[in-house]
């Protein structure tokens, strides 16, 4: 089809080398948009470099700017290290990445290396945490999330049977439990058997796809180690067509695309970064499209 080799052939000049460039130039992009849905102040430094990077090409390849970049984001970790989500802190280990890239003299080599080690060391602490916390053991982390979460509502609408009034009063309970200091009891939410069921096996399968992204990225197993890629992104489009987190997918399309050695795979990695803002949302978008328009249940 005409329009799927246009695609492949835009995604192909996207990639012309160096590649490290586009990568960089991708990074800038993500720093400048990521956090918008929590801003703070301190903030506004590594805002304004990532646009002055972005507008002024020649600076994406300057030293300075990133080693600028590297203490901002930095600084700004260690000011508010209690209330920042887990992927901002790998925002900071990329760009410091990023940095020693740019004044080393192989910088795709440092990319490639360090992004291979991050994607697998992340998805290996995301596992083992699950196993020591325990929570995901029993399925109660993502069985309490399902019922109190606004993002997995079409998930606990599909896989537990819930509609979405009983997900309102839900929350409603754990809002004034929450402003009374109480503490909130398993029998103080409306759940189902079927959704218990599905939280268990959800979580499982979590434990699963993570561990064999972590060892497939971390393991010299020959056979393991060539389908790290499809295991990746595997776990983005199950995880992230129900939970729309696009700051850390986006980073994760971008650490897989630059130490993938396949060209098709790297394409893939790029298209999907491209379209993210698109095929992410857009399973929950007509989720509730179909529930406040078609079927008026809210």
């Amino acid at each position: 089809m005409t329009w799927v080799k246009q695609w492949n052939l835009w995604l192909s000049s996207l990639m012309q080398p160096p590649v490290y460039l586009l990568v960089l130039r991708l990074t800038t992009i993500l720093l400048l948009l990521h956090g918008i849905d929590h801003w703070r102040w301190t903030m506004l430094p590594e805002k304004v470099l990532a646009l002055a990077m972005l507008v002024n090409v020649p600076l994406v390849r300057n030293r300075w700017a990133w080693l600028a970049m590297s203490v901002f984001l930095v600084v700004n970790n260690l000011w508010h290290w209690s209330a920042l989500v887990n992927h901002e802190f790998l925002y900071t280990y990329w760009v410091l990445v990023c940095t020693l890239a740019v004044w080393s003299r192989t910088p795709k080599q440092v990319l490639r290396w360090n992004a291979r080690w991050l994607i697998g060391l992340c998805f290996l602490f995301a596992t083992l945490w699950k196993f020591i916390g325990g929570e995901y053991l029993d399925g109660s982390f993502l069985h309490l999330t399902f019922l109190l979460d606004h993002r997995l509502a079409m998930g606990a609408f599909f896989f537990g049977g819930l509609d979405l009034s009983t997900l309102e009063e839900n929350r409603q309970i754990f809002e004034t439990l929450q402003t009374s200091g109480a503490i909130l009891g398993p029998q103080q939410l409306t759940t189902t058997t079927r959704m218990l069921v599905a939280s268990v096996v959800l979580s499982y399968w979590t434990i699963l796809i993570e561990g064999l992204v972590a060892a497939s990225f971390l393991l010299p197993i020959r056979r393991l180690y060539k389908k790290r890629d499809w295991l990746l992104l595997l776990f983005v489009l199950t995880t992230y067509t129900v939970i729309p987190v696009l700051g850390f997918g986006a980073l994760l399309m971008v650490m897989g695309l630059i130490q993938s050695k396949s060209n098709l795979v790297a394409r893939i990695y790029l298209g999907l970064l491209i379209l993210m803002p698109l095929w992410m949302p857009l399973p929950q978008g007509v989720f509730w499209l179909i529930q406040n328009v078609i079927l008026g249940s809210v």
